[in-house]
This record gives C-alpha cells, structure tokens and sequence, in this order.
C-alpha cells in the first residue's frame, strides 16, 4: 500500500513538472523569419528584446495551457486602469461605435508624436486587464492610444443597431481612425491589434492599401489569419482546443445575451420597421444553444453579416486574402504553445514573409495565447513580455524611419547646393 502511495505521488509530480508545468523546457529568444533587407535588419538591430531569451515567470510560465488561462481569468496581474475620454461615433446603419482615447503620460524618446491605433481580441474592450496594461505601458513610453470596443463588447452599453461585432469587421476601425486623424493630423499613427484585433488591422490594411499611407507601421499578435482554417483547428480536441472554443462561445453568449432585444427582440422589430427593411430570419433558440464558434456563426453571425453561407463568411472575414497587400513595416508576433492559434495552422506570415522586405514574424517558444507573461517565481510583473516587444518594435521602426528621412534630407540638401 505504502509503495503504491509512493509511486503514485511520484508519477502525480512527474505529470505535473514535465508535462503540466513543462519545467524542463528552457527559455529562448524568438525565431525570426524575415528577408534579411537593410530595413528589417536595422529594426531587429534596434531591438535587442527579438535577441534575447523571452523568459516566462518561473513555476508556470512554460505552460500554454496556464499562460492562456490566467490570460483568460485573469488579464494581468495589477493591471492599472489608466484614465482615457470614451467617445462615440454614429454609423450610417444607426449602429454606435465607441473607443476611448489615452494620451501619453511621457515624451516619446524621439521627441515626436505617436498614436496607436489598437483593436483588442473578440469580445473584448479598453476595459480588459491585459488592454488596460498595453495601454498604461505604451503611455508610459510616450504613446497616444487610440482604443476600438467591439460593438456590444462594453457591459454598460447598450447597442443601437440589429448587430455586434465579427471576426473581420473593418468598418468601425476605419471610422476610429478617421476621428483620430481630423483631431491629430500632425500625429504618426501606428496600428497594433491582438488576436482577432489583429485580423481586423491586417485586413482593414490590406483591403484598401491606400489605407496604408495613415500608418508608419503595424503589429499583429496572436492571430490566425485563416478564419476558415481556425474553426477547422478549433474543432479538435488536441491541446484542449474544443475546450477552449467553448469557452469562448460562452463568453460570446454572454454579449448576445446582454443585447438579446435588439437583436431579435421588440426593439429589433421597431429598428427594421424604422428603417424600411425586411427583418433577418433568426432561430434564436438555436443560437442560445450553441456550444462552439462555428455553430453560432452558421445560426446567427454570416446572416446578421448578410452572406450567403458560412463559408462566404470566413472567406470575407479573413486577412489571409489581403495581406499580400500589406507593404508598411509590419510585426506578426505567435506563439509556439499558443493552443488557440497553434502553429501548424498559421502558415500565412511565414508566407507573407518571404516577399515582404519590411515583415518579421516571430515565434515564440512560451507564451500561450495573449499571455506573455514574464518575471517573478509565481506571480508575473504587471508588464508582460508583449507589451514590450510591441513598443520596442515600433521605437525600432521609428528610429530607423527617421535615421532614413534625415539621410535623404542630407542627400536632397546636397543636390541642392551642387
């Protein structure tokens, strides 16, 4: 009884160092696959964190699986609440649109000014801890930020129109980022998006590619390009996946659920009477019942988008058809034991990559989906690794930006006097 006992706490601790907490792997500095270009070598020089080891808090930081929970759970630790100014904008179908605006609570470096543009992860908001610490840390480093909440994202707002958010909407991004630039035209804007955030940047970039010339550079983080490919992925029960995506349908549920009588209810029957349209035929039982993303988007998402079926749908949604279109610096960030986004689904930035003299992609060993976290035994620092790779990304890339203008001032000049 007592060997047994014995044996059983020591196959308990073998589980749970080596294939739990994954104690035995050992931290590394990314891989980075990127033309070896003037350009992205001057980056990546100005940017010592893509050389160096990304080390994750120490007991449980090499896990995935924990990383994305307490990401999920949690956001981050001590996450601040900095202080922004929550505007609104109205859209053409009578849907209302709102971000909130932080500026910087120190002088960038360079002396400039600097606003991101960023779209968090779905469902999510401004309000979510680990935005509140990319907010705080970018302001912190003499950054503006500009912050996009998904449609019906914000617990104490009500939407105004039939439909929330999706997987690849564009059009409130473009509507913030027009507001941004009447109220700084003087300002560089930068575009950062996390997760589906991310989609919603790259594909809104790549669409209509004169959108490009707002930007200097962008930042896509944990995202999986393909929306076809990822409810493919989602469906499989390797690494807890399926887990996962119910978990997310959940908390999709709880935003359909907050806005249930616009959407299909006495206040969606006054909306398509007032505006003289046909009501969009929902089985909203079937909808309240579903347990994966696909299935909500096959009994709600593609008809509220007006699509034909779910395929023309993802196919819609996805950056993977418009990235190639994307010429502005650009950072894709995964990671390696993302469980969500795993790597053998995201073949995109490899791809994007190899013809794009301005493009890295990194992969990081750790990290889990959105999490990054970095510091400490068991409790992280409130900065994760993410936020600092993403402002030192965009410090690199206007520090190299700038060492270029001032040498074509300085041959322009010469000219000049010849």
């Amino acid at each position: 009884m007592t060997f047994f006992v014995v044996a059983s706490v020591i196959f308990f601790l073998y589980i749970l160092i080596f294939k739990i907490l994954n104690l035995k792997s050992r931290a590394a500095p990314p891989h980075l696959e990127y033309i070896e270009s003037k350009f992205n070598k001057a980056v990546l020089e100005a940017c010592p964190i893509f050389r160096e080891p990304y080390v994750p808090t120490s007991l449980w930081g090499k896990s995935g699986h924990i990383q994305t929970g307490v990401y999920g759970k949690v956001g981050r630790f001590q996450a601040p609440r900095p202080k922004g100014i929550r505007k609104h904008i109205m859209m053409p179908d009578g849907g209302t649109v709102s971000y909130d605006m932080f500026e910087a609570t120190a002088e960038h470096p360079s002396g400039g000014d600097y606003t991101i543009c960023c779209v968090p992860g779905i469902s999510n908001s401004c309000e979510k801890a680990y935005v509140r610490g990319f907010i705080a840390w970018a302001q912190s480093q003499g950054y503006r930020v500009a912050c996009l909440n998904h449609i019906g994202a914000l617990e104490n707002q009500i939407i105004t129109s039939p439909r929330i958010f999706t997987y690849g909407d564009t059009e409130e991004y473009d509507e913030v980022v027009k507001e941004v630039r009447a109220k700084f035209p003087h300002s560089t804007l930068l575009s950062v998006g996390f997760s589906m955030g991310a989609n919603i940047v790259v594909k809104y970039l790549g669409e209509e590619p004169h959108r490009q010339d707002y930007f200097l550079c962008a930042v896509s983080v944990c995202q999986g390009y393909d929306i076809t490919k990822a409810t493919v992925t989602l469906h499989e029960w390797n690494d807890l996946r399926r887990v996962y995506n119910f978990l997310m349908t959940k908390n999709m549920m709880k935003t359909i659920r907050r806005n249930h009588d616009m959407l299909f209810g006495e206040q969606a029957k006054a909306y398509w009477k007032a505006h003289n349209l046909p009501p969009i035929i929902y089985d909203v039982e079937k909808i309240l019942n579903s347990t994966s993303l696909v299935h909500l988007d096959e009994a709600f998402t593609y008809k509220m988008k007006g699509c034909k079926d779910i395929l023309d749908f993802y196919k819609k949604a996805s950056s993977s058809a418009h990235i190639h279109k994307v010429h502005i610096p650009m950072l894709m960030l995964n990671a390696a034991d993302d469980l969500i986004i795993p790597p053998h689904q995201v073949t995109t930035p490899g791809e994007y990559v190899q013809n794009a003299p301005k493009g890295i992609y990194a992969l990081t060993k750790h990290g889990g989906h959105l999490g990054f976290f970095e510091g400490g035994i068991l409790r992280p620092n409130t900065v994760s690794w993410m936020d600092r790779a993403v402002t030192q990304y965009l410090d690199g890339v206007i520090e190299v930006t700038q060492q270029q203008d001032l040498r074509k001032d300085i041959i322009q000049n010469g000219v000049i006097r010849n």
